[in-house]
């Protein structure tokens, strides 16, 4: 049996895309492109379950960081994504290549803030809080 790539940070990705009003693309990596963006790492979190069928509910961390120059449309966003993502079923979030199942979401760090950023250093630049919030996935492989 080949491996398949595991999907879930582009299903996830997608999901939250068309549920919530982003004010940037949500990107993979911890993007510090200049101007505004919105991006998310994603790691395994602990230890798999392993069922006797071969089959592991595993968990995964999403850390989601978003930069924009009024820092209440960060907060404003990252809590709308952590609602939208802890009412999603597994009817809503499906693997495109059957490489998961998900099972449910959780947030596991209320947005807290991180940096003030500027982009260049010019005496007029633009200045960006940067927050991040993070919720685990929880998927049988």
């Amino acid at each position: 049996m080949s491996q398949v790539d595991l999907d879930l940070d582009v299903r996830v990705a997608d999901y939250i895309s068309a549920n919530v009003k982003l004010f940037d693309t949500l990107t993979l990596g911890n993007d510090y492109a200049p101007g505004m963006s919105l991006s998310y790492t994603l790691q395994p979190a602990g230890p798999a379950i392993r069922y006797y069928n071969g089959r592991r509910r595993r968990s995964f961390a999403f850390a989601i960081t978003a930069k924009h120059p009024h820092n209440l449309v960060c907060i404003n966003t990252l809590n709308a994504i952590m609602n939208t993502m802890e009412n999603a079923t597994p009817a809503l979030i499906k693997s495109s290549n059957n490489s998961f199942k998900f099972v449910s979401a959780k947030m596991t760090t209320s947005h807290e803030f991180i940096a003030t950023v500027q982009d260049d250093d010019g005496q007029d630049a633009q200045k960006y809080g940067v927050y991040q919030g993070a919720f685990s996935v929880q998927v049988i492989i």
